[in-house]
C-alpha cells in the first residue's frame, strides 16, 4: 500500500462503497448524493481512484455483468484485517493504518452499525490520527469484522 493522503473524492467513493457493491455509475450518483450535490466526479477521475484503491487493497471487484453489450464491473470494500488496526497503543500510525481503519469503518456503516454522521466523525478521527491508539479508539465499540 502506498503512502498518500486520501482526497475528498476518494473518501466519498469509499463511503459510497460502504453502502454495498456498486458499479461505476452507481458510485458516481452515490457520491453526488452523499455530498449533497457539492461533489461531482468525472468518469476518468472515478476510474483512476478505483484503480488506486484496488492497488492499495482497500477495494476489490465483486462481480462483472454484461448489460446491453456493455461490461458493468461492481466494486466492493475489502474489510481490513483486525491485526492492522490494533498493533499497540504507543505506536505511530501510518497511512496504511489510517486507510485500513477507513475501510473497516465503511464496512461497519454498510452493515448498519454506524449512521452516516457517526461514520464521517469517526473517519475524520481515523484519517487524522498520529497514533494507533487513536485509530483503535474509532472501532473499539464495534465487533471484529
Amino acid at each position: 500500500m502506498t503512502s498518500r493522503a486520501l482526497q475528498e473524492a476518494t473518501l466519498l467513493v469509499l463511503i459510497a462503497l460502504s453502502r454495498g457493491s456498486r458499479h461505476g455509475y452507481g458510485i458516481l450518483t452515490d457520491v453526488q448524493e452523499i455530498s449533497g450535490g457539492r461533489v461531482k466526479i468525472r468518469a476518468g477521475t472515478l476510474y483512476t481512484a478505483l484503480d488506486r484503491l484496488r492497488a492499495d487493497g482497500l477495494i476489490g471487484v465483486d462481480r462483472e455483468e454484461i448489460v446491453a453489450d456493455r461490461l458493468h464491473r461492481y466494486y466492493r470494500l475489502i474489510p481490513a484485517p483486525r491485526h492492522r488496526l490494533a498493533a499497540g497503543p504507543d505506536l505511530r500510525a501510518g497511512d496504511a493504518d489510517r486507510e485500513a481503519a477507513a475501510a473497516a469503518l465503511g464496512e461497519h456503516f454498510a452493515q448498519g452499525r454506524l449512521a452516516l454522521d457517526e461514520l464521517i466523525a469517526r473517519l475524520d478521527v481515523a484519517l487524522t490520527a498520529t497514533m494507533q491508539s487513536e485509530i483503535a479508539h474509532t472501532t473499539r465499540d464495534l465487533p471484529p469484522l
